[in-house]
């Protein structure tokens, strides 16, 4: 069996490129692998995380649309995974990639999400709101920005004495597990299955507590 060619994209330090390599590593996610990792910054560490494993890598600014498309199609690219990269996908590579790209947003989609919702900015906004539980949420790309199924979502709480900084850790820890059950279902070909029904995890959230927001949640329409 051919194995299944994942390109991860990323802007920044790369830890959840470093938690694919590792699953895969490991056999968690299996018959795949990173074959790809594109950075649209210079100087990202995400790009010397790959480099340590010798995979290709390289930097394609965000609006060179036909590089980005052409490198995909000469790596044989069959999904691609946008592990914390700050830009906009062209629409062309969501067109060509459809069902097939994955991102991961730290928030409960479809709370703080779309555009200026990034980095520290979405964790201040949560504080802000007074919700008592944050998390992240891995989902399909598509024409939107963040506005594509949610396959997976990870719940943390919202501590009393949290600032924006302390609450993006504790979300940081969860984004990990949440991309990587995400890629697993991409590369296993189980996206629809997900899709009908996310899955969810929860970390450090008291089970009453957690029901409760759930089915709050659920009756505002927020989880399918």
């Amino acid at each position: 069996m051919s194995l299944y060619k994942l390109a991860v994209m990323i802007s920044g330090s790369g830890s959840n490129l470093q938690a694919i390599m590792d699953a895969a590593d490991s056999g968690f996610i299996e018959n795949a692998e990173v074959a790809l990792v594109i950075s649209n910054r210079e100087g990202a560490y995400g790009l010397v995380r790959a480099e340590t494993r010798s995979i290709p890598n390289m930097v394609i600014g965000k609006d060179d649309v036909s590089g980005l498309l052409r490198t995909l199609d000469s790596y044989g690219i069959d999904g691609i995974v946008l592990a914390g990269y700050l830009s906009i996908l062209p629409p062309e590579v969501v067109t060509v990639y459809c069902g097939k790209i994955v991102n991961i947003h730290p928030a409960l989609l479809p709370m703080f999400g779309g555009m200026g919702f990034y980095g520290i900015r979405v964790h201040r906004a949560v504080l802000a709101s007074g919700m008592p539980f944050s998390g992240a949420t891995a989902h399909i790309v598509d024409s939107g920005v963040d506005t594509g199924a949610a396959l997976v979502r990870g719940v943390v709480p919202v501590l009393a004495d949290d600032s924006a900084e302390s609450l993006q850790l504790r979300v940081l820890s969860v984004e990990h597990l949440v991309l990587v059950e995400a890629v697993k279902a991409l590369v296993e070909g189980r996206v629809c299955e997900l899709v009908k029904k996310p899955s969810v995890i929860a970390d450090g959230c008291d089970d009453a507590e957690l029901s409760k927001f759930a089915k709050e949640f659920a009756e505002l329409g927020r989880i399918d």
